[in-house]
């Protein structure tokens, strides 16, 4: 349980740490950095993430713990379908332009309660309709592929909302453009706890 590390590291350096923190939550051999009280106090006068996540509500989709991180470390946001709206869209980008998270990662995951609801057809009342359409998108894409179905559709939704925060202007678009942060969809399989980073 070490103390933070003080300096910024580069997109690519923060997915690679995050890949090593898989690697090790996949192997039951967590570090569990940053969680001394050293690094709490640290936290006291501001915070520095190495990395934004877009992940699922689902309770079973912790990222700290799945990419074995600890506070501090990672800015997350989550919402059931890691689906985008105003707020969420706002969240990220606070932490790409004020907190400067050069890597934004938007984790879909394996068995999504939100994707199969929608698939099978259950009707989505009150304001949880309103993950609905993106959801659908992603389900319409994805039907003449083989397969199981939420497992693709859940991939093509990482993809689909990686490319809307790309395209997001005027913060988000510019700042991909001028190289300063990257956004890449994941996936996350629950029975074996992997992460599998997608092409765009």
């Amino acid at each position: 349980m070490g103390l933070r590390q003080p300096q910024r590291p580069t997109a690519d350096e923060a997915l690679q740490t995050l890949k090593d923190g898989n690697a090790r939550f996949v192997a039951g051999k967590l570090e569990h950095p940053n969680h001394c009280e050293e690094s709490r106090q640290s936290l006291a006068t501001g915070q520095e993430p190495i990395a934004t996540i877009l992940s699922c509500a689902d309770s079973r989709v912790p990222p700290v713990d799945i990419f074995d991180q600890g506070l501090g470390d990672l800015f997350v946001v989550r919402v059931a379908g890691n689906v985008i709206g105003d707020h969420t869209l706002g969240s990220i980008e606070y932490a790409v332009k004020h907190l400067h998270t050069p890597l934004v990662i938007v984790m879909g995951h394996s068995k999504c309660g939100a994707i199969t609801a929608v698939a099978s057809g259950v009707f989505l009342e009150g304001h949880i309709a309103s993950i609905g359409p993106a959801i659908q998108t992603a389900i319409k894409d994805v039907k003449h592929l083989e397969g199981d179905l939420i497992t693709n559709a859940s991939k093509a939704l990482a993809r689909q909302i990686s490319k809307k925060i790309t395209e997001s202007e005027p913060i988000i678009a510019d700042m991909v453009k001028n190289g300063k942060v990257i956004i890449t969809p994941a996936y996350y399989d629950i029975d074996s706890g992997v992460v599998r980073f997608l092409e765009p």
